[in-house]
């Protein structure tokens, strides 16, 4: 009983503290930011890293997580319910946050995240930007929430071309891990239990196809909006997905940041798989991106 008491003393003060900072938010200029990009798809699926690059970018403001200190409250849940003001309110509260914070899902700077951990990153981040949190000309703010931000949009029963008409400004990203390694590093770190459909007892196949459905939904999403959607592949990552990028962001192209960003950008093969998940994985990947060939070629790349 008193556990609860001071759980829900705690939350209050929470509550009343981050309404205090959306007030005080309200001062940020954003006259400058032409694209809010919102990241899609499934965690453990080069999210981190995705984030790291927009962060080198320097007319790119990342903020990591912080859900919690966002949805709870209209004034900046623009996904809830749509307003020009709200959203405005948003990207000054996002900005905000992403100059202080804490690590893990409370959310803030990307500079606290794991990705940061990695010394180069951490390195060529301090080496152009100093101990400066916020960039001084920001055009693309760039949200890491991911399968988070799907479900709240799924409870409030919004759909995302719909949020697009509302505000041209927004753009979605998605990168795409070898969807296989992609799965077994859900299940292993339980991130696949955010997907709705997943159970303690839904089995690495059950994974695999929750994850190839979100990318079949934004293929398909992205077939009716092209310019607001965006995806790579960990294995055509390179200078053209870059300049890319920052076409899709509206961001100029740096050639510092390219080179910043090639340094950091290194991924191997994570895990070994069964013929069985390999079999499954094919077979699956065919008979549901049959209307989108190149993209089914890409994903059956992994498995070759």
């Amino acid at each position: 009983m008193l556990g609860r008491i001071q759980k829900k003393i705690e939350d209050t003060y929470q509550y009343i503290l981050e309404e205090r900072l959306i007030k005080q938010s309200s001062k940020i200029d954003i006259s400058s930011v032409e694209t809010l990009c919102l990241v899609a798809g499934p965690y453990r699926n080069l999210t981190s890293l995705t984030a790291s690059v927009a962060a080198l970018h320097p007319n790119c403001q990342v903020l990591n997580h912080a859900k919690d200190r966002i949805f709870p409250h209209k004034k900046v849940d623009f996904f809830g319910e749509y307003s020009e003001k709200s959203f405005n309110q948003f990207m000054q509260y996002a900005i905000l946050l992403s100059g202080i914070g804490q690590r893990g899902r409370y959310g803030g700077s990307i500079t606290l995240s794991h990705a940061f951990d990695k010394s180069e990153v951490k390195y060529l981040f301090q080496n152009r930007y100093k101990n400066s949190l916020v960039k001084e000309d920001i055009r693309c703010l760039f949200w890491k929430e991911g399968l988070y931000l799907k479900n709240h949009l799924l409870e409030k029963e919004v759909d995302v071309l719909e949020l697009i008409k509302h505000n041209d400004k927004i753009r979605y990203i998605l990168p795409i891990r070898n969807p296989l390694d992609c799965a077994v590093s859900n299940q292993k770190t339980n991130l696949a239990l955010i997907f709705n459909q997943i159970s303690d007892q839904s089995t690495l196949q059950d994974i695999i196809k929750a994850i190839l459905d979100e990318f079949l939904i934004y293929f398909q999403n992205q077939k009716k909006r092209t310019v607001h959607f965006f995806h790579f592949y960990e294995h055509t990552f390179d200078k053209n997905v870059l300049e890319k990028f920052c076409e899709y962001m509206s961001l100029t192209f740096d050639d510092q940041w390219c080179d910043d960003v090639i340094k950091i950008y290194n991924i191997k093969p994570s895990y070994n798989h069964s013929p069985d998940d390999i079999n499954f994985y094919k077979k699956y990947v065919s008979e549901i991106f049959s209307e989108f060939p190149i993209e089914s070629k890409q994903l059956l790349k992994f498995v070759e």
